[in-house]
């Protein structure tokens, strides 16, 4: 079951352009993209948790799994493109 709306999603697309258009295909599509995404961070977020003997997720957890999501996309991209 998804759980974020499509409206969200479109609202999201409009602040950055009102006049664009997005079909709902486009939308089903980024909703899985945006998902999995946060789903990825909040992974990383716990194992930083509980590595610090923690059951409370800080910001700053998420802040450091955000960063090392971006620094793994970076390294991935660097050594697929030589």
């Amino acid at each position: 079951m998804p759980e974020i709306s499509l409206a969200s999603l479109s609202r999201l697309v409009k602040t950055e352009d009102p006049n664009i258009r997005i079909g709902n295909q486009t939308k089903e599509e980024l909703r899985e993209s945006v998902e999995e995404y946060a789903k990825r961070i909040a992974t990383l977020a716990i194992s930083t948790a509980r590595a610090a003997n923690r059951n409370t997720v800080l910001p700053q957890d998420i802040a450091t799994a955000r960063e090392q999501l971006m620094v793994g996309m970076a390294f991935h991209r660097d050594h697929i493109s030589r």
